[in-house]
């Protein structure tokens, strides 16, 4: 029963820390836009590359790490577990973010395919993350 309880606070935990991820990208994503948006027309195919690059490295940080690695019955460890997935999906959601923006300037007919493929891409990485948390023993 108290592996049960444990599981079930963690779950709360990482839904608040997913909900703080979205608040915070929608406090960002205006400055997100402006900043995209003052790039030379003719460095936006560079910039997506090194957006491409840190994402991928970003996702393979992400799915290295395990919570089944970690003490979650230790604070100590569940903060720092959370702490670094935390920063795993926000980057992963800025980045998106940025990517989408410069391919909605590259490609603006491409812009809501892109949307979508961020959403669903950010979606799968949440959810892995709520799947690890589940088979933590």
């Amino acid at each position: 029963m108290q592996n049960l309880d444990l599981k079930k606070k963690l779950m709360w935990e990482n839904v608040w820390k997913n909900v703080l991820v979205v608040v915070v990208i929608a406090v960002v994503l205006p400055f997100i836009k402006n900043s995209v948006r003052i790039l030379a027309p003719d460095s936006l195919g560079n910039f997506l590359l090194v957006i491409s690059i840190l994402l991928v490295t970003v996702c393979f940080a992400n799915f290295a790490f395990t919570y089944r690695d970690s003490n979650m019955r230790s604070i100590p460890a569940q903060m720092l577990s959370h702490s670094a997935t935390f920063l795993f999906l926000l980057l992963t959601a800025l980045l998106l973010a940025a990517m989408t923006i410069g391919v909605g300037i590259v490609y603006p007919t491409l812009f809501s395919f892109f949307s979508a493929f961020s959403v669903l891409l950010y979606l799968a990485v949440a959810l892995y993350d709520f799947w690890d948390i589940l088979r933590t023993n």
